[in-house]
């Protein structure tokens, strides 16, 4: 059968269990905050107006209708909630907390070294819009990558602030998708060619080239309110400024202003999290009040991304098996104690005990009694109590 297909993977033993580790202290966290885990579809009717409908793969019914694989877990949690909580999608104020978990698959270009199918986790808060609110995603986006043993370091920023800057300086809407592109890469060069031939004031262009360098500490804000002077985006700075009075340790948040990403999609707060010596976002989200729902935001995690990150910090293996078994009720007796054990594949006790070399495990239970197949490790008492205490000692 060859290869899998480009921008899919086959996932071995070691690093398949180190994913159900990071998805399980992810979920843990989650629901400790009150997060409950939800379940969507994978497939789904197409819709041209889906915020992902470019990237979707899409299959032919039977019925002659056009569905499509997942390709975001947000608006199919937004259906969900118009389904379930009718009042809240109507704009009740009420707050619903979903977790989530799964694959979603993107359409790509063959030519582009690129994912096709990813595992996305992450959160969403329905039916609030306040400082507050946006301030728990953040400090969850935090948590999450504290959780996994990182380092964390969260962006805070505001298209609002990019959006409101545009229209202060009179620059043509069809424009703001690609000025917003270049502020978001920080590309003050490919910025200024956009601007130069705008019949704009010299002072309102400075205004808006100054955009992509507003990052850093707290104080990033102030040197805004000097460089971006109107005051509609000052009230965007307002929105961030609440926001982070909300923690009282801010230690490991950075504001960068430039964040102009989706201008069109996210309506306040959004943020980016990132770890030390790895220089792509583990996680993004932000809210989109009025996208989708009237009240909402979130962010999700891309666990590829994340195990990247993970594996170079370290690059543990998953420790063999500690016991291979001739032995089944003394196996089911360890394995309930938190034992790894093997089947032996053979009941011939020379083929078991060739199997238990070649695989590097260290006992091999026969008729509840452990022999030590290589060198004797300094856990064969703790096993051997296990067996005893659940009556599966030897056998005269």
């Amino acid at each position: 059968m060859g290869a899998p297909p480009d921008g899919t993977r086959f996932v071995l033993p070691d690093a398949a269990a180190r994913r159900v580790q990071v998805v399980t202290s992810l979920r843990d966290l989650f629901h400790g905050w009150g997060y409950d885990l939800v379940e969507v579809p994978s497939l789904e009717r197409y819709d041209p107006s889906h915020p992902r409908a470019g990237q979707s793969f899409k299959l032919s019914d039977r019925d002659s209708g056009v569905l499509a694989l997942r390709s975001d877990f947000t608006p199919a949690l937004a259906q969900l909630v118009r389904l379930a909580h009718p009042a809240v999608a109507g704009g009740a104020a009420r707050a619903i907390r979903y977790q989530y978990a799964g694959s979603v698959w993107h359409a790509i270009d063959p030519e582009l070294a690129r994912t096709r199918e990813f595992t996305q986790v992450g959160i969403e808060l329905v039916g609030v819009s306040s400082a507050r609110a946006d301030a728990e995603l953040i400090h969850l986006a935090r948590e999450s990558v504290r959780t996994v043993g990182l380092v964390p370091r969260v962006e805070v920023g505001n298209p609002g602030f990019v959006r409101s800057a545009f229209a202060s300086a009179g620059i043509p809407l069809p424009l703001h998708a690609a000025c917003a592109d270049a502020i978001d890469r920080k590309d003050r060069s490919d910025l200024a060619d956009l601007l130069t031939p705008l019949q704009i004031e010299r002072e309102a262009q400075r205004a808006v080239l100054a955009i992509p360098d507003l990052y850093g500490g707290i104080e990033t804000l102030d040197l805004a309110r000097r460089a971006v002077p109107w005051p509609a985006a000052h009230r965007e700075l307002d929105r961030v400024a609440g926001v982070l009075r909300e923690f009282e340790d801010d230690s490991d948040l950075m504001v960068d202003l430039s964040m102009a990403r989706r201008l069109s999609y996210y309506t306040g707060i959004t943020f980016r999290a990132y770890t030390l010596d790895f220089g792509q976002p583990l996680l993004g989200g932000g809210r989109y009040d009025g996208s989708l729902l009237p009240a909402a935001a979130g962010f999700s995690i891309g666990l590829e991304r994340l195990m990247r990150a993970l594996t170079r910090r370290s690059a543990t293996v998953e420790p063999p098996p500690r016991v291979l078994s001739l032995d089944d009720p003394g196996a089911r007796a360890l394995r309930d104690a938190g034992v790894r054990v093997v089947r032996a594949l053979s009941t011939e006790l020379a083929a078991a005990r060739l199997e238990a070399s070649e695989r590097g495990i260290p006992y091999l239970l026969v008729a509840g009694a452990l022999e030590a197949v290589a060198e004797r490790g300094d856990d064969l008492g703790a096993l051997e109590a296990i067996l005893e205490a659940r009556g599966e000692g030897p056998r005269g």
